[in-house]
């Protein structure tokens, strides 16, 4: 058995890179997010990226809450089983490292994961026109047990960079 002494040196003297852990995913990046007329809460989607700027094949996609506190700043929450309902998704890799995504609420809406100029994003149509989404707005009549969607706003920008948005009211 080393003497103390002697194993702290030992370990000192080997390089870090020999203790590394696995490369972590990287920041990720922002696909997308949904406001609501309930609240100021907002529920964003994430590309979970990893180090080397792929996708992360187990778990592509980062569903959550924006949560408005009192004093104006925002905290994460995770969506609750019952939440996932109306806010979860489902992906599935469709080759060259992209992916299909379907909303649980916007299910009838084709959609992929791309990496565009370096960046993932989410390519659909909006107002029949190929677009990239940035964002959703649900508006909702409350009451009941169950909100009633009135309308919902898509907005985007075509492959130049041009808004683009659809008025979508709901029957």
């Amino acid at each position: 058995m080393l003497a103390r002494r002697p194993f702290l040196l030992l370990l000192a003297a080997l390089p870090l890179a020999a203790f590394a852990l696995p490369a972590l995913a990287a920041t990720p990046e922002k696909l997308f997010f949904i406001q609501r007329s309930k609240n100021a809460d907002e529920v964003h989607y994430d590309a979970r990226v990893n180090a080397d700027g792929t996708l992360d094949g187990k778990n592509p996609v980062d569903g959550y809450w924006m949560n408005k506190n009192p004093d104006g700043t925002f905290s994460r929450a995770e969506l609750t089983m019952f939440q996932r309902m109306a806010y979860g998704y489902d992906t599935e890799p469709t080759g060259n490292g992209t992916y299909a995504l379907k909303l649980k609420a916007f299910g009838d809406r084709p959609m992929w994961i791309v990496k565009t100029n370096g960046h993932w994003r989410v390519q659909t149509t909006i107002a029949g026109k190929p677009a990239y989404m940035k964002r959703i707005y649900v508006a909702t009549k409350e009451g009941g047990l169950m909100p009633t969607v009135l309308y919902v706003d898509v907005f985007g920008e075509d492959g130049n960079g041009a808004a683009v948005t659809e008025h979508i009211v709901k029957d």
